[in-house]
């Protein structure tokens, strides 16, 4: 009994040394290698692969890497601009997304290729699309390559734009479930899915004039970056699909064959350069210039505490860290203006009234604040937006949304009838104290009570509009509605100051701080990126300090002149005790 009970011990020890100390072993192997990286060749072509999902900022989660996690857009923008004046960076060989890119994504990214070529560089891009229809973002940011590139086979499929919407208004009336929501207003169509059986007028003509905004600002790239006529590259779109042949005759495309092809083309472009992996480039770091900050925003606007979930990379605008990014940002005497990048959808108004209030303090502080939308800012987004000096959007973000919507799904008659149960409740304290029970509906005095709150979030949002944009909340009201814009659009209606992306931010913000042009400057961001030794502490209960030593332990271990001096070691101590079994024989 005793030997089972030690045995059971053991393998439950060992089963928590696995899982506790894996990963940080894990974690000191990977930093034993960063510390070891090899010099990068004389001469490169960097390898881009377009073709995974882009985030539009790397996530502050110090596991985020153990997900899996792609690219992020600010990250390739960073090297693509730095490639650009390296020296050994000839050129990029693109694979061309098919599918999954954000139009105000793509938009960002041909910027990015425009500039790297005007200096004097080269882009190969290649399109394989084994697909039912071709996206038209992805095929845009690569269109003003040197050469572009498609798989016969692939065809030149069917491209444009669809919005599908599935409404479950009957869906709940058929299982006896309710939405309840109040919105402010017809625009702000968010709840429609759950309370309506078709689109409304006011929500399908909102989806109408987003889609044929981005859809023009495509067809306008596009024709530029392809030497055609608006109304030619509008007509080849719309008669799509045809053969890679057809493309190349319409000068959709330069050249027809296979990725290999595609990169030897690219390769030979170049003199004696080697391939290298765009995720192994390490582009030149220079120091010295003024600091710009840059505040990271991505995700649903949320409060309550910031979680470190292992597995999950899922970004968040969590207020309490972004509002302490911006006020630390502010705080420091080095950062000559702020760059806020908001890439979210809205969420929580007490969150989003959160960052704000740090965003007007970093202001009174006398820091210049510039806001780069992302492909959404809209909502919570626009709110937390509204007070910078400026707001520049690409012309196919996604903004405005300025409108309230909130409610609940009442679930409590399903319940009862599928499964026969019986809710009852006990209350003490507030009438109203039930009222986002989903067990029932609003009574009469919590609906209104519920439509009041409505009222003044909304009321107190177009003020805050009013007031950061220099507009009357007439004015206001006139372009708000909670209807969405592109962010031509919104320039179009004084929600924006300026079309473009990051870089027109930065540009922006120099301006502002009074940087000249062609004046070197550090990009400092914010938040700081958390340490994985604290998280790893909070996660287990061990101090930060102890978590640490054991990955500088496992560092040092996995250093080979250690290893090689401890196998030396092993030899010795091997043939003393050779020596001494010999010497015990005889």
């Amino acid at each position: 009994m005793k030997q089972f009970l030690i045995t059971v011990a053991g393998v439950l020890t060992g089963l928590v040394l696995f899982l506790v100390l894996a990963p940080i072993i894990l974690i000191g192997m990977l930093s034993a290698s960063f510390n070891s990286q090899p010099p990068q060749p004389s001469h490169m072509v960097l390898a881009l692969d377009l073709r995974e999902p882009l985030t539009d900022q790397s996530s502050s989660n110090p596991f985020a890497s153990f997900s899996g996690g792609g690219n992020a857009l600010l990250d390739v923008l960073g090297k693509i601009d730095g490639a650009r004046t390296d020296n050994a960076v000839e050129g990029i060989y693109i694979r061309a997304n098919t599918g999954g890119m954000q139009a105000a994504q793509a938009e960002e990214l041909r910027a990015a290729l425009a500039a790297f070529r005007a200096s004097g560089k080269f882009v190969v891009a290649h399109i394989q699309n084994d697909g039912v229809r071709m996206g038209m973002p992805g095929y845009m940011a690569i269109a003003d390559s040197d050469e572009v590139w498609l798989q016969e086979t692939s065809e030149f499929q069917p491209m444009g734009l669809s919005a599908e919407v599935t409404f479950f208004g009957q869906t709940l009336q058929r299982y006896h479930l309710q939405a309840q929501f109040e919105q402010r207003e017809d625009y702000k169509t968010y709840p429609n899915s759950l309370t309506q059986s078709t689109f409304t007028p006011a929500h399908r003509e909102e989806v109408t004039s987003l889609m044929n905004g981005i859809y023009g600002n495509m067809i306008a790239n596009i024709a530029t970056d392809r030497g055609i006529t608006p109304e030619a590259t509008r007509s080849a779109v719309e008669a799509t699909p045809f053969t890679a042949q057809r493309a190349r005759e319409l000068t959709l495309i330069d050249e027809i064959g296979r990725p290999e092809e595609a990169e030897r083309a690219a390769l030979a472009r170049a003199e004696n350069a080697e391939l290298i992996d765009f995720a192994d480039y390490r582009a030149p770091v220079h120091s010295g210039g003024r600091v710009i900050a840059v505040v990271q925003g991505e995700g649903a606007i949320v409060s309550g505490p910031i979680s470190h979930d292992l597995f999950n990379d899922e970004s968040q605008m969590n207020s309490d860290a972004i509002a302490q990014a911006l006020l630390d940002a502010s705080e420091d005497d080095d950062v000559a203006a702020i760059v806020f990048r908001v890439s979210s959808p809205g969420g929580s108004v007490v969150a989003s009234d959160q960052i704000l209030a740090a965003l007007r303090t970093a202001k009174e502080r006398g820091k210049h604040v510039v806001v780069s939308m992302g492909d959404v800012a809209a909502s919570g987004g626009y709110y937390v937006s509204a007070f910078a000096d400026e707001i520049i959007a690409s012309p196919s973000t996604i903004t405005g949304s300025i409108g309230v919507v909130g409610g609940k799904l009442i679930i409590g008659p399903a319940m009862d009838y599928y499964l026969s149960s019986n809710t009852e409740t006990v209350t003490v304290g507030s009438p109203m104290v039930e009222m986002f029970s989903t067990n029932r509906g609003f009574n009469q005095a919590e609906r209104a009570t519920f439509a009041a709150f409505i009222d003044r979030a909304y009321q107190q949002f177009l003020g805050l509009v009013a007031e950061g944009r220099g507009m009357t909340p007439e004015q206001v009201r006139t372009v708000a509605q909670g209807r969405v814009w592109t962010g031509q659009q919104a320039l179009e209606r004084g929600l924006v100051d300026h079309l473009g992306g990051f870089s027109v931010a930065l540009a922006r913000a120099r301006a502002l701080a009074g940087i000249d042009e062609d004046a070197r400057v550090q990009l400092r961001f914010y938040p700081t990126a958390e340490n994985p030794f604290e998280a790893f502490g909070e996660m287990f209960g061990a101090s930060s300090a102890s978590v640490e030593g054991l990955v500088r332990l496992n560092a040092a271990l996995s250093d080979p002149r250690l290893q090689r001096v401890m196998s030396a070691m092993r030899e010795e101590d091997a043939n003393a005790r050779a020596e001494t079994e010999r010497m015990t024989i005889h």
